[in-house]
């Protein structure tokens, strides 16, 4: 059968993805990459000009997705502090950690790619972007909680962060261990509990 311009992009996507998930982006071979595809090397590279396009062009929506989604949830509860109580907020930073969960095994391959195989790529950031974000939208509700007259412990940005990669850490292990997504949602409430437990600690001594 004759592929149309579209199939052997899609072919080659197909053969780069399992690639990439097996061997990682620095040791993929291009070449191998097309014969899984079947096509020629020539082939390839009419629609990919390096292997930096083609890991781009299979991680670049979700990277770029997820960031977007996380980015808007963090500046919408952060919004939302003037109306919501202390136990209200963390209820909420809740459903965005589930929405996270269903966001990535939508697209669990990709994402798969992004926390295990991106080293030297562009992409290669994207854990230490996600924790660099949290600490700042973390800091910024302890001075907004402060604002409401809670008494809030002092924390260091340092502090802060060792613990934020601790959470995405437990988080991302659920991709990293193919935990089933019916278990992961169970476990992402479960990670969710865990940490609340420790922040309240942390901040009121709760």
């Amino acid at each position: 059968m004759v592929r149309d311009g579209e199939q052997t992009r899609e072919a080659i996507l197909k053969s780069a993805q399992a690639e990439f998930l097996a061997k990682g982006f620095s040791a993929a071979s291009l070449r191998k990459i097309a014969t899984g595809a079947e096509v020629t090397t020539g082939a390839l590279y009419r629609h990919f000009t390096d292997k930096a396009a083609l890991f781009d062009a299979l991680v670049a929506p979700c990277f770029h997705g997820f960031i977007q989604m996380f980015r808007q949830q963090g500046e919408d509860y952060l919004r939302g502090q003037d109306s919501y109580d202390f136990d209200h907020g963390w209820s909420s930073s809740e459903q965005s950690l589930l929405r996270w969960t269903e966001y990535i095994y939508d697209h669990l391959e990709v994402f798969k790619l992004l926390l295990s195989a991106a080293e030297k790529t562009a992409y290669e950031s994207f854990v230490h972007i996600l924790i660099e974000m949290e600490v700042d939208m973390t800091l910024e509700y302890i001075r907004l909680a402060r604002e409401k007259g809670y008494m809030i412990k002092e924390v260091s940005r340092e502090e802060i962060h060792i613990f934020v990669n601790a959470q995405f850490s437990a988080f991302f292990e659920m991709v990293l261990h193919d935990v089933p997504r019916e278990r992961a949602v169970e476990y992402t409430s479960s990670i969710f509990r865990f940490f609340a437990a420790g922040w309240k600690k942390l901040f009121i001594g709760a």
